[in-house]
């Protein structure tokens, strides 16, 4: 079996299940689910609760995503998107959290590193404080589990009446650079899904966002369906949890959204209501029409879904300024007001979809994403893994990374010449998108059968966990004829400089996305330059902004970044010209 496995600790070493478990029923025992203002107007003792009422009713649930630099303004915010909405005849159901990555890393640590513009819950009465702003659930999901923080978080959210607690899919894709903690890491991730586990009873799910893991990463729609029977594997038959998995971001196809949905579904053996079904934001960008066409293209299906097959996902109108900046609560108010209408016309429409289509479709995908889990499960096993043991899982799944099980193990068959050597089951939108995206750069060139940039060495990634813009850069660059060094998501600034002595390139392409953008490019600068590269041509693309002087909404920072030297022109059709014109210095 030809399988890198690149650890970072020997797994072998954890603390073994039944201290893992013990542990965690001690910690629980301290904990008292605490009740929210949405418990007491709903009469229930938790969302699982709320949502299997409004399934068997057919309500539409509504879900956003806030969070601003503090807890004041955030609070702020929550009141007066609450309070809009409820003046305007509407509503929402539960508001996602955004907890900047400083909440991931432990408070002894936290005084090293600087905040990226998000939400921190400086103290006790802050975090009581969630649930008892307006009649809203409250769910947290970033930096949560996963994180370097795992288990203090789920104590202090459950006390605070939380009972959807996130983001599994983060410990294998978000780093905390300047922590080398991956030990404990892991002990603490799959602790604090054990002490999530020891409430399932009284209805607490654990929440997985597939797109910001390993799921983004999977160019087979089967294959990424198997990775969700991994995670379910791990937090529900080794940890005793309840897993609610979420999607959504990086599905642009309407229908696959729909299909998709169904699938998950069918490997949900507990029935567990979803936590929410995320807008796409691949189609989002600079433009207000399409932005609104975006939210409509999305929105229709994931309510149809919802009114035919009831599985307690809310549905999550994205803002229409979302790829510009944080949106402010007014226009989060108007993104719910568009998806009020979709959902009043939703069943005119959902009474014409094929839906035994959309159910053997879905089945393929079971087929596939069974394949796919039976093949990594005996294959770890093979390995030497212990697969009754959720950290070892983790782990090694973690260190083995989907490029090689999606070629190693995937449900598509076999093809030289295919992505990644497999032909997809059903290729994921990303993959679609990507491939689009370089066809209509392409078509723009005139490589005159040569390659421009034949010879040249780039070193590239992505500063967050988002790897879109980073894929199409790296397959584009390829194209044109250069050795691309993909360092991956959530690189760390000390990884770029040893790739750029390693490779002898002077050229670095970094895509970012989550506000941190000219605080990354400061700090790479610096560090570049103690390590005698300072001549190194550094371009930055995707969402070039960040919060700056005590701003609660980030701004755009592409000028500073210039003043810099960085390129930040952001613009594919000229990056070609522009690496080939750094070569050449």
């Amino acid at each position: 079996m030809n399988i890198q496995i690149k650890r970072r600790f020997n797994e072998k070493e954890l603390p073994d299940m039944k201290t893992i478990k013990s542990d965690a029923k001690k910690i629980a025992s301290g904990i008292t689910i605490g009740e929210t203002l949405f418990m007491k107007k709903h009469g229930v003792k938790s969302e699982i609760e709320y949502k299997r009422k409004m399934m068997k009713s057919g309500k539409i649930m509504k879900h956003s995503v806030i969070g601003w630099n503090s807890w004041s303004v955030t609070e702020e915010g929550i009141k007066k998107v609450y309070n809009g909405l409820k003046e305007a005849g509407s509503s929402i159901d539960r508001f996602g959290i955004c907890c900047d990555w400083i909440m991931g890393v432990p408070e002894q640590y936290r005084h090293k590193f600087q905040a990226s513009g998000s939400l921190i819950l400086n103290t006790m009465e802050e975090w009581k404080k969630i649930g008892q702003v307006v009649p809203v659930h409250p769910h947290l999901g970033d930096h949560m589990i996963g994180s370097l923080n795992g288990v203090e978080n789920v104590v202090n959210a459950l006390n605070a009446g939380v009972t959807s607690i996130g983001n599994l899919a983060q410990y294998f894709t978000y780093e905390y650079p300047g922590l080398e903690m991956e030990a404990y890491r892991t002990e603490d991730y799959i602790k604090a899904m054990a002490v999530m586990g020891e409430f399932q009873e009284q209805n607490v799910c654990i929440h997985c966002n597939l797109d910001d893991g390993y799921g983004a990463q999977f160019h087979d729609v089967a294959n990424l369906l198997g990775w969700a029977k991994l995670e379910r594997y791990v937090a529900e038959e080794l940890l005793g949890g309840r897993l609610a998995h979420c999607y959504g971001n990086l599905f642009s196809d309407s229908f696959l959204r729909i299909v998709f949905n169904r699938a998950l579904s069918m490997i949900d053996k507990y029935h567990t209501p979803g936590t929410f079904v995320n807008g796409n934001t691949i189609d989002y960008g600079f433009s207000m029409p399409r932005n609104y066409a975006a939210l409509c293209s999305y929105a229709l299906p994931d309510v149809a879904c919802q009114l035919t097959y009831p599985t307690g996902y809310a549905v999550a109108p994205v803002p229409f300024t979302e790829a510009i900046r944080i949106p402010e609560p007014k226009e989060i108010i108007e993104a719910h007001l568009t998806m009020d209408m979709i959902i009043e016309k939703a069943p005119y429409y959902a009474r014409y979809i094929d839906w035994d289509k959309v159910n053997s479709d879905a089945e393929v995908l079971v087929t596939g994403a069974n394949v796919f889990f039976e093949r990594v499960v005996n294959a770890l096993d093979s390995l030497g893994v212990d697969i009754e043991h959720a950290g070892e899982v983790v782990s090694v799944l973690k260190a083995i990374g989907p490029e090689q099980l999606e070629i190693a193990f995937g449900a598509g068959r076999k093809e030289k010449d295919a992505m990644r050597g497999r032909v997809p089951v059903r290729p994921t939108s990303i993959v679609q998108t990507i491939d689009k995206i370089q066809e209509d750069a392409l078509a723009k060139q005139n490589f005159e059968g040569a390659e421009p940039l034949s010879g040249v060495n780039v070193v590239l990634g992505s500063t967050d966990v988002h790897e879109f813009g980073k894929e199409v850069i790296r397959n584009y660059l390829r194209k044109a004829g250069a050795n691309v060094f993909d360092l991956g998501t959530s690189v760390s600034i000390s990884e770029i400089a040893d790739t750029l002595i390693e490779t002898g390139s002077n050229i670095v392409c970094m895509s970012t996305y989550n506000g941190m953008a000219y605080s990354f490019a400061k700090d790479l600068i610096q560090d570049l330059e103690v390590s005698g590269l300072k001549d190194t041509h550094i371009l930055m693309g995707g969402r070039l902004n960040e919060a700056m002087d005590g701003s609660d909404v980030p701004i755009d920072v592409t000028d500073k970044l210039v003043k810099m030297g960085v390129n930040a022109d952001n613009n594919i059709d000229t990056i070609i010209a522009t690496v080939a014109a750094y070569s050449s210095r």
